[in-house]
């Protein structure tokens, strides 16, 4: 072989040696150790960091849980006491279709000295008429009573106790499933007599008619009329209890 062949190789040769021995980079064991102690640190925060953020979750649904368990007893505590209401209202309003609410109001008795013998005398026509028909419907003799009171407010329409009669005329027709002739005689009782003591229980049993007949629209709008303009008396207070379950 050719001494310059040999000497190019043997040259070569070196040159690769060197380029090699270079590329092969000098690794510092303390700089690795440190890395995977960063390393190492950093996931022990990551995990510290989701650790507090797991106990922090625990408290927010512990927390969560007893509101939610404290509403839990309100809600139950204002259904009892609805229902409580609710049983009061059924009660009351049957009182009050048979009279209950305001019957001593509707009994138009007045008072004469005892000493006259001669009462029944002393009494007009017209009172004598009412004094019958509601003696026939204090004793559950509807059918008579309401004989009685058409014929009174028929024959005394402008008589300050036309006003009861209309009322207990609607009592006996509701009592009859007669709701559309009802609901003339309570609407009658305080559109012809505004002046009228028992135009909120009228009005109430207006609404409680309507409901009765399936017109809820109207029982729902007379039992506000109610509730707005009698908002202190027992029938007042009875329309806006009622008014939530419609």
């Amino acid at each position: 072989m050719n001494y310059r062949y040999v000497k190019i190789i043997a040259l070569s040769l070196l040159t690769a040696s060197a380029v090699g021995n270079a590329a092969a980079p000098v690794v510092d064991g303390k700089a690795v150790e440190a890395i995977q102690k960063y390393q190492e640190n950093d996931q022990n925060q990551l995990v510290g960091e989701l650790m507090r953020q797991v106990m922090q979750l625990q408290q927010e649904v512990s927390y969560l849980r007893g509101k939610s368990e404290e509403q839990g007893y309100l809600i139950q505590k204002l259904q009892r006491q609805q229902k409580e209401l609710y049983a009061d209202l059924d009660r009351r309003l049957s009182e009050a279709s048979q009279g209950g609410l305001a019957g001593a109001d509707l009994s138009g008795e007045q008072s004469h000295d005892s000493s006259d013998g001669n009462n029944e005398q002393n009494l007009s026509d017209a009172q004598k008429a009412y004094n019958k028909a509601f003696s026939q419907f204090s004793n559950k003799e509807y059918a008579f009573a309401k004989s009685s009171f058409k014929s009174f407010v028929k024959e005394y329409p402008k008589h300050s106790l036309a006003a009861n009669a209309h009322y207990i005329l609607g009592q006996l027709h509701a009592n009859d499933k007669e709701y559309q002739q009802a609901a003339f005689e309570f609407e009658a009782v305080y559109s012809q007599f505004p002046d009228t003591e028992i135009k909120d229980k009228a009005m109430l049993k207006l609404a409680q008619t309507h409901e009765l007949n399936g017109n809820k629209a109207e029982a729902k709008k007379t039992y506000q009329e109610l509730a707005n303009t009698f908002p202190n008396t027992t029938a007042g207070k009875l329309a806006k209890v009622k008014l939530s379950s419609l």
